[in-house]
């Protein structure tokens, strides 16, 4: 069994106090890969799960996640519905964007999430299929995500980790409704952006003006994951889905089964997701898998045009840099300082995916 690094011991008897914000696709994605990751590991302390709008709609997300976690016989996390809408962003700006400038996504994804022409609207709930097969008997609570947020980074100061897997909308609610949580907050884990390979990505283009006010807010400590390093790892490298569909347990193995094993076989061209949730969940649970970090700043482009949702990056040591442009590389007025991961440990990686998704079931 995989054997995480030591974790910083903290009041909840060794295990990190972790928010999970998340635009929770099922019925199985790496919104929902991360998920299952965090509920199978021991050192977790899964406070409350948080949906946002993104790659499908907050309800939608929101029956999903409440599904998931009685199959995983974990009814008593709870689940809160959060911004169903952007700040801003509307679904016919975005359209009207792709129309005039084409798709500023990774390839020719054109990727619009529940944004995207034959989505859906915002209030319709679809069934749930196998292995979900019907919807929850456990309800979401009535509080906002948002006030969750608050209410529970001022109870447990210093000791709350942020996980911001979608948008960054609920998290900018809560930090334009209570800035005090800003330096009372252990640290916000994030992916979205990128310096080389797709600088405009979903999570960040689909609210940028939240994305503008998360990255700016100045928090103790913001930890990025960008769309560079997330393309080091796919889904079905090094076998990964068939070890887990023989070793692991009900519902993983079915979930595994029958939406990445089946899939693959049918198609076995198919290029699997890269895994950039399933990134910050491993960092959340041993970050030593990772080669350390780039200290950057980070801003996001707001203008109603072409480049809405573009990240722009800037060394953190552009003052000693020097040459004849000294002192003049420097980043925006506002622009957040953030800890961008680079190098993970392929192997180990692996190593706790597979432990996690094949161990029994976490019932505690």
């Amino acid at each position: 069994m995989y054997s995480p690094a030591p974790q910083t011991p903290s009041a909840s008897g060794g295990k990190k106090k972790l928010i999970y914000d998340q635009d929770h696709r099922g019925p199985l994605s790496t919104d929902t890969v991360a998920t299952l990751m965090l509920l199978q590991s021991d050192n977790i302390d899964l406070l409350g799960i948080c949906t946002v709008t993104c790659d499908m709609w907050a309800k939608q997300e929101t029956a999903y996640a409440l599904r998931l976690l009685e199959l995983m016989g974990r009814p008593e996390v709870p689940v809160f519905m959060g911004a169903q809408e952007p700040l801003l962003n509307t679904k016919a700006e975005a359209q009207m964007r792709y129309q005039m400038f084409g798709s500023r996504t990774l390839g020719n994804e054109g990727y619009l999430g529940c944004f995207a022409k034959d989505a859906g609207n915002r209030d319709d709930l679809t069934p749930l299929p196998p292995p979900y097969s019907r919807f929850a008997q456990i309800k979401a609570q009535p509080e906002p995500a948002a006030d969750f947020i608050i209410r529970t980074i001022r109870a447990n100061p210093n000791e709350v980790t942020m996980y911001c897997g979608g948008p960054m909308t609920n998290l900018a609610l809560a930090v334009m409704l209570a800035p005090d949580i800003v330096p009372i907050t252990k640290e916000v884990i994030f992916m979205g952006g990128g310096i080389h390979h797709s600088t405009s990505s979903v999570n960040v283009y689909f609210d940028a003006e939240a994305a503008k006010i998360g990255f700016r807010a100045g928090w103790p400590k913001f930890t990025l994951v960008t769309t560079d390093l997330a393309e080091q790892v796919h889904m079905q490298d090094g076998g990964k889905v068939d070890v887990i569909v023989d070793h692991a347990h009900s519902p993983i193995a079915d979930l595994f089964r029958e939406y990445e094993q089946k899939p693959q076989r049918a198609n076995p061209k198919r290029q699997s997701f890269r895994m950039p949730d399933e990134m910050m969940a491993a960092h959340a649970i041993d970050p030593s898998i990772f080669g350390g970090f780039d200290e950057m700043y980070i801003d996001i482009v707001t203008h109603n045009d072409g480049h809405y949702g573009d990240t722009s990056f800037w060394d953190a040591d552009w003052k000693d840099k020097g040459g004849e442009l000294s002192g003049q590389n420097n980043p925006s007025i506002k622009a957040g300082r953030v800890q961008v991961l680079k190098d993970i440990d392929k192997g180990r990686f692996r190593e706790l995916f597979t432990d996690l998704m094949t161990r029994p079931i976490n019932r505690s």
